[in-house]
């Protein structure tokens, strides 16, 4: 089964809500020697979500949400399209001779206000409102109904809540929310522009510039205003109060008016509007970073660590062919400095101490800038912590050599843990180039 790189992330939110609620039981479903240990702790993360979700058929309930998904959005599409023809239908049903500036506002301004609140709410977007709040409330309860019925009902969160978990984190949920909105009044506005394209063809409506309150001079300004924009784009030409209300001309350019208006003020802001906002949501989509140190992630990337680096014979030390090293130290130096060498089981080892720390050494380059670093500013004492399960190679005795001449002192300190195999022999190579070192 392929999963997009959107629901793989959804997957990975969703198993991380489990493993937060019981990492032991979690872990049971999956051998973590399963991954393939030359990925990346992020993508191993991922691929555990996936593979524990088809063992478990979340999988088919994810396929099942993303069909109701899919059902509520031609549901909310045809609703838009019923709408909009509607809306048209409210305007040519009026009595004629039909009032141009009347029928402009009701075909025109429910879309501007929805715009402009969408505007307003969008600096509120952590949460969700609108059309996606009520889509989200449906698809919350088809989710309960599925789960139900297959029997995962007991489950400490639905797909549904880790969807919504997993937006806010990624902030997916202002594009998709943009999204929605802007597609549900494109739909409306759509509609309601064939719908009008539709009527004016085929059948005989007058109309006229009706006010009251308003003179003349004011409509004339008012019409040349709303025309500058459609007359810019497509050259319309505005059908002035001063011409007849029921001649024909005035009718047929009345109504190409009417529609040209529609189409600038309402459906082609609200295409660039879907566009922009399906390009923000692939831009975010592609930026998707999953959190190491968020609870429940992080519990499963220290136990794959500590799956990963189990004791095993890497360049093995056999007997006296170990090369000869030489610890020169220096004789002056300042200040206390720890780190910890290739990883580190304890998240919280360097809490506590005076001694300024380093971090981990787990790269080559991670070792050239600690080198540098004492190279400018020699200590008084080095404090490396070493995992005691880890072969005592070539190249980590070289390194502690390396450090020697920076440091009047240097310790290593042996963090054992159950079942550890070579820290006597970590014990008797310290010992037998005199390197001060103690069991922890």
């Amino acid at each position: 089964m392929v999963f997009s790189r959107f629901e793989q992330f959804w997957l990975a939110e969703y198993q991380r809500q489990h493993d937060q609620a019981d990492l032991p039981k979690q872990l049971q479903a999956l051998d973590l020697r399963e991954l393939d240990a030359s990925q990346s702790t992020r993508q191993q993360l991922l691929t555990r979500a996936v593979r524990i979700a088809e063992r478990r058929g979340t999988a088919t309930q994810l396929n099942a949400w993303q069909r109701n998904r899919r059902l509520l959005t031609v549901v909310m599409g045809f609703t838009a399209l019923i709408l909009g023809m509607l809306a048209t239908q409210a305007v040519l049903t009026q009595a004629q001779p039909l009032s141009l500036l009347f029928a402009l506002i009701l075909l025109l301004l429910p879309n501007l206000v929805m715009l402009l609140l969408w505007l307003l709410l969008h600096f509120n977007s952590h949460k969700p409102h609108g059309i996606t709040a009520v889509g989200l409330q449906v698809m919350n309860w088809l989710g309960t109904k599925t789960s139900q019925q297959s029997g995962l009902s007991e489950r400490p969160i639905t797909l549904s809540e880790a969807w919504l978990r997993h937006v806010q984190q990624q902030r997916l949920l202002a594009p998709l929310m943009a999204l929605a909105s802007h597609g549900f009044w494109l739909l409306i506005s759509l509609s309601s522009w064939f719908t009008l394209l539709l009527y004016l063809s085929f059948n005989d409506y007058q109309f006229h510039w009706a006010t009251t309150i308003l003179q003349h001079p004011q409509l004339v300004a008012i019409a040349e205003l709303l025309n500058s924009v459609p007359g810019l784009l497509f050259d319309t030409q505005v059908p002035l109060p001063t011409e007849s209300g029921g001649d024909n001309e005035f009718a047929n350019l009345a109504g190409r008016w009417l529609a040209s208006c529609v189409l600038v003020y309402a459906i082609l802001p609200r295409a660039l509007l879907v566009l922009l906002s399906l390009a923000w949501f692939a831009v975010k989509v592609r930026r998707m970073r999953l959190d190491e140190r968020a609870p429940g992630h992080v519990a499963v990337v220290q136990a794959l660590r500590q799956q990963q680096h189990q004791p095993q014979v890497v360049d093995p030390d056999q007997g006296q062919q170990h090369e000869g090293l030489q610890f020169n130290y220096a004789e002056q130096g300042q200040g206390q400095l720890v780190a910890s060498l290739d990883y580190e089981a304890n998240p919280k080892w360097g809490e506590g101490s005076a001694a300024a720390n380093f971090g981990v050494i787990d790269s080559h380059a991670r070792k050239r800038a600690l080198l540098d670093e004492l190279q400018q500013q020699p200590r008084q004492e080095v404090a490396m912590r070493i995992a005691a399960n880890l072969t005592p190679d070539r190249s980590s005795l070289r390194f502690l050599a390396q450090l020697a001449p920076f440091t009047r002192t240097l310790r290593v300190q042996l963090v054992t843990t159950e079942g550890d195999t070579y820290l006597s022999q970590w014990q008797s190579l310290l010992d037998r180039y005199g390197v001060h070192h103690v069991t922890l």
